[in-house]
């Protein structure tokens, strides 16, 4: 199941091979556990207290950290790594002019964890076929998460109610989601996964996995719905391109064999959402025009009007809230990723951070076409999500930051083998025809 290839970078001495290959395989195995878990598992706490996965996250550091031990090396990080750890060093550095010092060293921690999430994905995920077993991984959870949310609307157990359990008012009483997750970000974690689920089922003849697609397409669809999420909505449109994309290397019976999920995903739209779910997610429009987008557009004027003081190195990390408390009376987040950015870490972060972005979609323009798809319509779906979410320190999104590059980088590597391959039966081609000819004029 796993196995290294050229494309690490690491010569593993053959005393060590064995015990090399089981600790790779159960750290990328426990890899897959933590993406699997991401999804719905922030609200399960297990024993000790610690969220699910927290203790699923930890086990597959620690399995990863034991093997680079013991092979003694790790791999060398791109430049885009070099961008990330850039963006994190002015990121931790805000904490000398901080608005709010305590929020920043929360920040600091949560940026190292993200890294080390990172890291994970660059030492284990080295080939293609791993790629695609994180991607099941999260279409497996995310799959779950819908699952859930469905079930809570079975039972009549909104999000209003699962906050209040725990000490939380919230003032919207129907919507639903998952334990421990608001319901746009739940929303915007299952609608990342519809190009992803959509890649599988081309890439995928495995049945079992073009079952969980087809599920997981047609879940994932109503529990967005059922979010109520206006954002998440409009990202699960944007997602959703990804199935016209992939029509051009589709053969006659698969494109047929798209129309059955697309037909499940309105039967259960209408069989399942409620009124009062469609009712808040066709506001969207009167909202974006008259309203305040549920009170973000004075939240982003805050944001604005701060940033005047504070243009270039920013109000520090995690101090958004804070900053804004002498305009209004809630130290709310930005709601909105980008301006997140640029009014916590200045114009500097602002710059490091877009720019960590751009490369990373250089990285995916270089991919062939069906990952080039795929990446593109994540990101942008991840993008129209962001802007109305605070998301630059959410897993979800180094997950997918992280997967980019090392699925560029193992398509790459894989094709220099092929190239390789080519040119060395070519060479032994043309070295038999010499020798023959050699032997023919010997005779």
């Amino acid at each position: 199941m796993y196995s290294y290839s050229v494309s690490a970078n690491i010569v593993v001495p053959d005393r060590g091979q064995a015990i090399h290959v089981t600790l790779a395989r159960m750290a990328y195995l426990s890899l897959c556990l933590f993406v699997a878990v991401l999804p719905w598992g922030e609200g399960y706490a297990v024993k000790g207290g610690f969220a699910l996965i927290s203790w699923t996250g930890t086990l597959a550091f620690g399995l990863a950290a034991l093997r680079t031990i013991v092979v003694g090396r790790i791999r060398r990080p791109s430049l885009l790594h070099y961008g990330m750890l850039a963006f994190v060093a002015w990121l931790s550095t805000s904490f000398l002019w901080t608005a709010d010092p305590e929020s920043t060293a929360t920040r600091v921690g949560t940026f190292v964890q993200l890294l080390a999430l990172v890291w994970l994905i660059w030492e284990l995920v080295v080939t293609d076929s791993l790629v695609r077993g994180v991607l099941l991984a999260y279409v497996t959870g995310s799959l779950v998460a819908s699952a859930i949310t469905i079930g809570n609307y079975v039972i009549r157990r909104t999000a209003a109610a699962i906050a209040l359990n725990r000490g939380i008012e919230t003032w919207e009483t129907s919507r639903y989601s998952v334990s421990g997750l608001n319901e746009n970000d739940l929303g915007l974690m299952l609608a990342i996964s519809l190009p992803m689920t959509f890649y599988l089922l081309v890439v995928s003849s495995r049945p079992i996995v073009k079952l969980v697609c087809w599920a997981q397409l047609t879940a994932s669809v109503v529990a967005i719905l059922l979010s109520a999420s206006r954002g998440a909505f409009t990202s699960a449109i944007a997602g959703m391109l990804m199935l016209p994309l992939i029509q051009p290397i589709l053969n006659r019976r698969q494109r047929y064999a798209t129309l059955l999920p697309f037909a499940a995903m309105v039967v259960g739209a209408v069989a399942f959402v409620p009124e009062t779910s469609w009712n808040r997610i066709l506001q969207f429009g009167s909202q974006l025009v008259e309203g305040t987008l549920t009170h973000r557009t004075v939240i982003w004027a805050a944001g604005f009007e701060t940033l005047r003081d504070h243009a270039f190195f920013g109000v520090g990390a995690g101090a958004y809230g804070t900053s804004i408390l002498r305009i209004v009376d809630i130290p709310y987040v930005a709601h909105n990723t980008f301006l997140s950015v640029l009014v916590e870490l200045g114009i500097v972060g602002a710059l490091l951070w877009c720019g960590l972005i751009a490369g990373i979609v250089y990285s995916v323009t270089r991919m062939p076409y069906l990952e080039r798809c795929l990446w593109l319509v994540v990101l942008m779906t991840w993008t129209i999500g962001v802007s109305a979410l605070t998301w630059e320190y959410r897993k979800p999104t180094w997950l997918v930051f992280g997967l980019i590059i090392a699925h560029e980088y193992s398509r790459r590597m894989e094709e220099k083998s092929r190239t390789y391959a080519v040119r060395r039966s070519l060479q032994n081609l043309i070295s038999g025809r010499h020798q023959h000819l050699g032997r023919g004029m010997e005779g």
